[in-house]
């Protein structure tokens, strides 16, 4: 398979995570050919520290003949800019999560997409890692008998002004690892109700930020919970909360036969628990593979699906049906109902890390 060519744009802290895996063990897929950023020092720090060959502006990475991805790891609020101006320049896109701020610019993405025939796939990719590739596995072969239920809870400690305001709050910014790796391994979702509630009015900004100490006033809610039917039947429940202390990442699955303890959606690895009956957990044993807090396998999975003729595992539906999600549950919570999603995706193939490496060796 002939390397396919990218360009990355955006070079904040999350391009240190792709490029060390694009330029590393990935780099018989995909060929990082520039970068850029509208702070031009940033993009030549990356360009300097992973040996990009090419530091350009965003205009000259679009307009550059032999990129076909252009890697969109800009902050959410640019993310439908910055996939329409690839588009328009006839390149695929992967995109950082989420799709965008709006169903409507989602919406807006997935057409223009469609119409130019070119492809959209985009984070979270992390639910192609090996832990959830195991659980998918296990799924698959009947482990753990019927799906009946999940419980997927994820605790982000004390959000600050700008993790509300730039990452608009805990739903968005961690619902989306989370409503993937469900969607992965159970199917899409037909219906949720929610409750979105915004537990203090005001906060002051946590240690870790610029602004420590300075109160500000919140306008997103910060503590969400969602009751998810999924169409094959079995019932989800995901809360994302800013408003406790800590890192606390939790994803089970429980089944007619046994339940499954994930990793952490956030990473593409780690334990996974099994307990089959009324047995004791035991650990999933992992292959090594793809490192466990990395990035960008699912940009080398998209070059891999457009030089075979199909759609990538981390698609651009996968990404709006998540988008759409996580809309529904904030209006049934606001609307005091339920809600029945217009979207939906295929359950996404499963994925072995070393088929991938060998079609590029």
């Amino acid at each position: 398979m002939k390397p396919v060519k990218v360009g990355v744009v955006g070079c904040g802290e999350i391009s240190r995570k792709y490029l060390e895996n694009l330029t590393g063990m990935l780099s018989g897929v995909v060929q990082v050919a520039a970068c850029s950023d509208l702070i031009i020092e940033r993009a030549q720090e990356r360009a300097a520290q992973f040996g990009v060959p090419r530091v350009c502006t965003t205009a000259e990475l679009m307009a550059d003949p032999e990129i076909e991805i252009v890697v969109n790891l800009t902050m959410p609020a640019q993310h439908h800019e910055v996939v329409m101006a690839g588009f328009g320049a006839g390149k695929h896109v992967f995109c950082e999560k989420p799709l965008s701020t709006s169903r409507e610019l989602g919406k807006e993405i997935i057409g223009a997409g469609a119409r130019k025939k070119l492809q959209l796939a985009g984070a979270p990719d992390t639910f192609l890692g090996e832990g959830l590739q195991a659980c998918r596995r296990l799924i698959d072969e009947g482990a753990i008998g019927k799906p009946i239920s999940a419980q997927a809870l994820i605790v982000v400690g004390h959000g600050s002004e700008r993790y509300y305001n730039v990452f608009t709050g805990p739903m968005f910014d961690m619902g989306p690892y989370f409503l993937t790796a469900m969607v992965s391994l159970l199917g899409p979702v037909s219906r949720v109700t929610g409750s979105a509630q915004i537990p203090f009015a005001e906060k002051p900004n946590p240690a870790d930020s610029p602004d420590h100490g300075k109160v500000f006033r919140v306008t997103r809610p910060g503590n969400i919970s969602g009751v998810l039917d999924f169409a094959n039947g079995c019932i989800g429940v995901i809360t994302t909360t800013a408003e406790v202390h800590g890192y606390h990442p939790r994803l089970e699955i429980y089944g007619s036969e046994g339940i499954l303890v994930t990793n952490d959606p956030n990473c593409y690895a780690d334990t996974v628990l099994l307990r089959r009956g009324e047995g004791e957990p035991e650990s999933v044993p992992l292959p090594e593979g793809f490192p466990m807090w990395g990035r960008g396998l699912g940009v080398a999975e998209q070059a891999q699906a457009i030089r075979e003729g199909r759609s990538a595992r981390a698609s651009g539906g996968l990404m709006y049906h998540v988008l759409d999600i996580m809309h529904a549950i904030h209006e049934a919570s606001a609307e005091d109902r339920h809600h029945r999603l217009e979207s939906g995706c295929p359950r996404p193939e499963p994925f072995e890390l070393t088929a991938l490496l060998e079609a590029a060796s």
